[in-house]
């Protein structure tokens, strides 16, 4: 008897030999898809395994052969981490790469064309659903998130966050055949879920990623300043002073110093400066350049001068404040 009737079940494994049923069941689990074999005389050996985990789907995938084929756009964002092997895809015209050490990255618009994934190529890929992600980084940023995350193509593994998200990818797909996996409990996933959402976001460049960095140290202040830290991300814009800022924690002014100091390493003002700036920039990044100016900006966030505004900007994000408008590099 199945246990999940009409539903789909929280982990399946498939070996085929066959290119429709191997399409099949890409296109129940991940995306319709065409397929195609590359070599003249070679056949499909595909193993195919996936794990459901809330809005995450997890797929341990192999073809067996050298492969090729167009999925369209995908409306979901995706990761692939490449075991072994290589491939080459793009997406809206965005080249696409990806092998060991090296993990490709996929937004949800754009038509998708594999070009070649080598016969030896297997992949772990996690399909993400797009409102869970887009929702998942507006309760981090405490403000909605209405575009797309414009995740950039690749995450090198050399890198702290990129050696995290493939951790938790390989962690979530050793699963896939233990039947009796806790990963099915809810109380569970859920974490782990949360868990690969956030390091997604944290490992992979995108118009959000600094306003995100400024908040995660947020989450880990003393409690003796974080009254002040939450009033800064909730109003940012608001009128401070160091003395205001002392007063909404119940502390003195230099014991304020002193924490925002250890915490964060700069003082009061300098970090309301700091959260300002980085909610300019998205400011920017998400603005019609027809429609508002550089300088229209900076005075939404409390900088009087443009000059001044302007070379704080290139120091902290490398660009000018124009070239961000024009979302240049985007």
């Amino acid at each position: 008897m199945d246990p999940y009737p009409g539903q789909t079940r929280p982990a399946l494994s498939v070996r085929t030999r066959d290119p429709d049923e191997a399409r099949a069941v890409c296109g129940e689990h991940l995306y319709p898809r065409s397929m195609r074999l590359l070599e003249p005389g070679a056949s499909l050996d595909a193993r195919f395994g996936f794990l459901h985990l809330g809005s995450l789907t997890v797929a341990d995938v192999r073809y067996g052969a050298a492969v090729a084929g167009v999925t369209g756009s995908l409306d979901s964002y995706h990761l692939n981490v490449a075991q072994a092997g290589r491939f080459w895809a793009c997406q809206g015209g965005r080249p696409i790469s990806g092998g060991p050490g090296r993990s490709a990255v996929y937004q949800p618009d754009g038509e998708t064309e594999l070009h070649y994934a080598s016969a030896d190529c297997h992949l772990l890929a996690v399909k993400v659903d797009r409102l869970a992600l887009e929702a998942h980084l507006g309760a981090v940023l405490g403000r909605d998130v209405h575009d797309t995350v414009r995740l950039s193509g690749q995450i090198e593994a050399e890198g702290a966050a990129g050696r995290t998200v493939t951790g938790l990818v390989r962690f979530l797909a050793a699963e896939i055949g233990n039947a009796g996996s806790m990963f099915y409990e809810p109380i569970v996933a859920a974490p782990l879920e949360e868990a690969l959402l956030t390091a997604l976001l944290m490992a992979t460049d995108h118009q959000y990623r600094d306003l995100l960095r400024v908040r995660a140290p947020w989450r880990h202040a003393p409690r003796s300043i974080l009254p002040a830290v939450d009033a800064i991300h909730g109003e940012p814009r608001r009128a401070y002073t160091a003395a205001a800022l002392a007063g909404i924690a119940g502390i003195s002014p230099g014991q304020l110093r002193l924490e925002f100091q250890r915490q964060f390493g700069m003082a009061p003002m300098a970090y309301v400066r700091e959260v300002r700036l980085v909610a300019a920039r998205a400011d920017l990044l998400l603005a019609d350049p027809n429609h508002t100016s550089v300088s229209a900006v900076a005075r939404r966030w409390g900088f009087s001068r443009p000059a001044g505004f302007t070379a704080r900007y290139q120091a902290r994000f490398h660009e000018s404040p124009a070239a961000a408008l024009r979302h240049e590099g985007a």
